[in-house]
């Protein structure tokens, strides 16, 4: 029998009610005139910002093909994991849309000429995401949608190296946003949280923990394809460790250029890990994608 024990409440449920009290501000106005150019996918595949998943969703029909580099150094531990992503985010209705994802691993332990080198392929990641209240036109109420990801192994993961599968996992959340308009500028606000399981049926290897994350949209040109952004993230009551430890809290920020169909975004990313012995880490990425 599978058991699913909480330790502490939903991390997201606080960031939901954070949103929705902002979302609510009598000094915000919805975005009729301005919009936002393009809503790319983000490092899981599905529509956001770099790590936040929005509410929004690919248009039925659209196929986007995402290619991304995120690169990790530590200091103590000394180690840098850098991660190649590979994602295909399809829209499949109105109000859903599909993804795939896989990942390319290298990574790197001990000092530079001692060092130990590690290769190998990441999960397979399939989620859904749907818009199951979008937001009325004229109401400043934010669009809500369900995410739900199925994850396989492509690996022998027991090496603990990343937060990789052996058997099987999955995710489960909501997120919530809205673009308002302030003066001349418009404003993206989304914020996601999720339930994530990892081998749940292996009592050696078994995991449960939230993830949560929330961001902000600035479009700081006259066009509005110039975008800066700022995210935080948090990952909780985590207990399998990696080489890059457990629970951590992260802070995003970067740039986004884009067109209708394409996007180059570049960001960096700065993790403070709740583990004794560990240091905080860096981490730069690269996300690049093309609409079809």
């Amino acid at each position: 029998m599978v058991e699913f024990r909480l330790k502490k409440p939903c991390p997201f449920i606080i960031l939901f009610i954070l949103g929705a009290l902002l979302f609510l501000s009598p000094a915000a106005a919805l975005a009729e005139e301005l919009e936002i150019v393009n809503h790319p996918v983000n490092s899981s595949g599905l529509t956001g910002l770099l790590m936040t998943s929005s509410p929004l969703y690919s248009c039925a029909g659209t196929v986007e093909v995402g290619m991304s580099i995120q690169s990790e150094n530590s200091v103590r531990p000394d180690y840098t994991i850098t991660e190649f992503p590979v994602s295909a985010a399809v829209g499949i209705s109105k109000s859903s849309e599909m993804a795939v994802r896989s990942s390319y691993y290298s990574i790197t332990e001990g000092p530079t000429g001692s060092n130990v080198i590690t290769r190998k392929t990441g999960d397979i990641e399939l989620s859904c995401k749907w818009n199951f209240m979008p937001q009325p036109e004229g109401s400043m109420r934010p669009a809500v949608a369900m995410i739900v990801t199925g994850i396989l192994p492509t690996d022998n993961n027991r090496d603990a190296k990343t937060s990789s599968v052996t058997h099987w996992g999955m995710r489960l959340g909501i997120s919530v946003g809205t673009e308002v308009s302030w003066r001349d500028h418009v404003i993206g606000i989304y914020a996601d949280g999720q339930m994530a399981g990892q081998d749940l049926t292996d009592a050696t290897m078994k995991d449960l923990y939230w993830i949560a994350n929330a961001g902000l949209l600035f479009p700081i040109s006259k066009y509005q394809n110039l975008q800066m952004f700022i995210e935080y993230s948090v990952v909780s009551q985590k207990d399998v460790m990696t080489l890059s430890g457990g629970d951590y809290t992260a802070l995003t920020y970067g740039l986004r250029l884009v067109n209708e169909r394409f996007n180059l975004t570049i960001g960096t990313q700065s993790i403070h890990k709740k583990l004794e012995g560990y240091d905080s880490s860096g981490r730069v990425i690269g996300l690049m994608s093309m609409k079809f």
